[in-house]
């Protein structure tokens, strides 16, 4: 049985992944558990597994960022890339 009362269930949310270029301020999300996905020519170090998480709209990302525009970037390159700094996130689809 569902449950009726708490936080709306987010049915669409997908297995993400977080990863860190090395130990740098560079961070990506993709679906993709490998990092395949992730261009190597953004990252001097590796990309390492930080998180995995659920992705969907009305799920916590693990940084202070909205939803919304990882998704749209996962589907249409297959990664999001931000950069977390002191001050506020900058965020790039490219």
């Amino acid at each position: 049985m569902r449950p009726t009362t708490g936080p709306a269930l987010d049915v669409d949310a997908r297995p993400a992944f977080a990863f860190q270029c090395g130990d740098s301020d560079l961070w990506a999300v993709t679906l993709d558990g490998s990092g395949t996905m992730l261009p190597k020519d953004r990252c001097q170090a590796e990309w390492v597994l930080r998180r995995k998480f659920p992705l969907g709209v009305h799920e916590p990302v693990p940084a202070h960022l909205d939803p919304e525009p990882i998704i749209r970037a996962i589907d249409a390159n297959g990664y999001f890339l931000w950069r977390q700094g002191a001050g506020q996130p900058h965020a790039t689809s490219q």
